[in-house]
């Protein structure tokens, strides 16, 4: 049985509702829904975008393509699915036709914004140095482990909402980044903070 979403009724409801039940009131007319909708996604899509592109302007311009895609479509949006899903979708569709133009699929050099991954000397630190060696070694990931780690570890999506988004086997979403999330330790295991204990306590 699909599930059933309440009503986006008014200013309060808009603030409160799910993406489900925005995009819902959008295609019935409401067009603040899509204006938060929007606004949710704006910024977080475009840091996703920028670290797949490497270039700033690319992802904003494409977060903008991205919505107007959803506009364009909407019609075809079925109740109940997952919107963060869909808006990823069309976001990745649109960026790698952005590479496939730039004949860069294979290596990207990659500007990290965040800097967290996953030590809390990562998560903590601005230095520079430390920022540039997590730079290099995501670009050394092969773009489709770099694709689920950025998905993963940066945006925080599930494992289900990547597969879906991505198009794969949750088999193939977890070991492309086990794969990626090993190489990355690999790459930075100087960095990390419990290195020198552990070798201290053997």
């Amino acid at each position: 049985m699909p599930k059933i979403e309440k009503k986006v009724t008014g200013r309060a409801d808009i603030s409160t509702a799910t993406d489900e039940m925005l995009f819902t009131a959008y295609r019935e007319g409401n067009t603040g829904a899509f204006e938060v909708l929007f606004s949710r996604y704006q910024d977080r899509l475009c840091q996703h975008m920028e670290r797949l592109l490497n270039n700033q302007q690319a992802g904003e311009d494409l977060v903008i393509e991205t919505f107007l895609r959803i506009h364009h479509h909407r019609c075809k949006y079925r109740d109940g699915s997952n919107v963060r899903a869909w808006i990823y979708t069309i976001a990745r569709n649109l960026a790698r036709n952005w590479l496939k133009r730039k004949q860069i699929l294979r290596w990207l050099p990659l500007t990290v914004n965040d800097p967290a991954l996953s030590t809390p000397a990562l998560e903590r630190t601005e230095d520079n140095e430390i920022s540039r060696r997590v730079t290099a070694s995501f670009a050394r990931l092969p773009f489709r482990q770099r694709e689920i780690c950025s998905l993963r570890l940066l945006e925080e999506l599930s494992l289900q909402d990547i597969k879906q988004i991505v198009g794969v086997s949750l088999g193939t979403v977890k070991s492309r980044l086990f794969y990626g999330q090993r190489r990355l330790r690999e790459l930075l295991a100087d960095l990390d903070p419990c290195k020198d204990k552990r070798k201290d306590d053997k």
